[in-house]
């Protein structure tokens, strides 16, 4: 186990990205997307990922488990319909769609680069450590369900 495995709030590591992006945007050059389009294709993937993300969070209340991405243990029972049939971390899924429709709106050309520092982040420190509590919990159930969904898309 490593010391930042389940320590910073995805949301914090989010916003991290989103201001540090926003903040290079002072010195580094545009995309050159005209400025109603760039605010066009960052809208859609902004409301795509904010569906992503309540969707799920929806359906997590609904099932009545938790929310908490820092206490996976006290995971109450295991979801694999609805969105998480598509993707084992919608939630995930949903801010790296935020951090895209960031990216587009503010033109930045290291969206890509930022998207990808976020996917491995996660999945390093928070994605693997959540799937081991799952395991634990559910052995066979979860085992089964990582053979059917993958973990991003």
């Amino acid at each position: 186990m490593h010391f930042l495995e389940l320590k910073i709030p995805p949301v914090a590591i989010l916003l991290i990205c989103i201001t540090g992006m926003a903040s290079a945007q002072l010195y580094l050059p545009h995309i050159g997307l005209a400025h109603w389009l760039a605010i066009s294709i960052g809208s859609l993937f902004l409301f795509s990922g904010l569906l992503c993300i309540m969707l799920a969070v929806w359906q997590f209340r609904r099932h009545q488990t938790t929310v908490n991405p820092m206490q996976p243990e006290n995971a109450s029972q295991l979801l694999t319909t609805g969105l998480l049939s598509i993707s084992r971390n919608p939630m995930y899924l949903g801010f790296v769609l935020l951090i895209i429709a960031s990216g587009i709106a503010l033109q930045s050309m290291l969206f890509p680069f930022v998207c990808l520092v976020f996917i491995i982040y996660m999945t390093r420190f928070q994605i693997h450590p959540e799937e081991r509590a799952l395991h634990a919990l559910f052995p066979q159930d979860f085992k089964l369900y990582c053979q059917k969904t993958r973990r991003w898309i």
